[in-house]
Formats: structure tokens, sequence, C-alpha cells
């Protein structure tokens, strides 16, 4: 497995990093101007929520995909 796992691992790492943000950006961002007329308080609040989770969301992936690869190299 050796430097090419851990290059696969990395680009994985940052792929999902890139698509939360890309997330966040594209569809995050812009909800104001879809909702705006509910408020913006409450569009705010919205977007911080989901926000949120999506972060918590992406630690958790981080956290298991290191888990697995970890294990696989204590493994071999």
């Amino acid at each position: 497995m050796g430097f090419g796992g851990l290059a696969l691992f990395m680009t994985a790492m940052w792929t999902m990093i890139l698509a939360v943000s890309a997330f966040l950006v594209i569809i995050i961002a812009p909800m104001d101007h879809y909702f705006g007329q509910a408020g913006r308080l409450a569009v705010s609040a919205l977007q911080a929520s989901i926000a949120i989770i999506a972060v918590i969301g992406l630690i958790f992936g981080l956290s298991r995909m290191k888990r697995i690869y970890v294990e696989k190299k204590l493994r071999s």
C-alpha cells in the first residue's frame, strides 16, 4: 500500500472538505435570495443550523475515514 495509500487517503479527505465547502458557498450562502420574504433572522438561523450540521457531519466523516485508514495500516 505504502505511499499510494496515503496519497489516496489525503485526496479523499481533501475532496470531502472541498465538497462541504462548495455546498456551503453555493447552496447555503444564497438562501437569503430565495427565502428573503421569511425574514432575515429566520433565514440566518436556518443557514447557521445547516452549516453547523454540515460541519459536524464533515468532522464525523473525516474521523471515520481516519479510523479506517489507521486500522488498515495497523493490520498490514
